[in-house]
């Protein structure tokens, strides 16, 4: 009978099962896709996640970067403010070293120069500067002040450029 059925009705009993295995093709490619769906989301919230971590560790080390330079910038600071302070006392130390040295030439009371400055005659007749002593050197007190100023400051920089130099 079920031969005599499937000779009767083969065109039929062919479409019931090609429908059969449709139904059933379709079913695995539904679960398949879910599945893949599913792994898919998952992968989307792993690298959102990610994303996150590399946002926080980003911040992280900028805070940490700024944190350091912050750090960097006040101990620079510090230095700078040392040699300040080096500037101040060795630019006090200097401006009394000349003032006692004017002080000293003043209480000697004349100079070592001659009365007359002696002037060299040249080729052309024009005179030389005047002769002085070898040994000493005349300057302005206000240009021994600025050169006093300057050593000071000079000595306060290197001291400060040398100290950074170190770390």
């Amino acid at each position: 009978m079920s031969a005599a059925f499937l000779r009767r009705y083969w065109p039929q009993t062919l479409a019931v099962l090609a429908f059969a295995l449709l139904v059933i093709a379709a079913t695995v490619q539904t679960f398949r896709l879910q599945s893949a769906v599913a792994e898919l989301e998952t992968e989307r919230l792993g690298r959102a996640s990610d994303r996150k971590d590399y946002q926080r560790a980003q911040a992280e080390a900028t805070a940490d970067a700024l944190s350091a330079k912050m750090k960097k910038e006040a101990e620079y600071a510090a230095k700078a403010d040392e040699a300040d302070a080096r500037y101040a006392d060795l630019s006090g130390q200097y401006r009394a070293a000349v003032l006692r040295y004017q002080a000293a030439q003043r209480a000697v009371g004349g100079t070592d120069l001659p009365s007359a400055a002696e002037a060299t005659q040249s080729r052309d007749g024009s005179g030389g500067g005047a002769v002085i002593p070898a040994g000493d050197i005349l300057i302005p007190q206000a240009d021994a002040l600025i050169c006093a100023e300057n050593t000071a400051r000079l000595e306060a920089v290197r001291a400060w450029a040398l100290s950074i130099r170190e770390r």
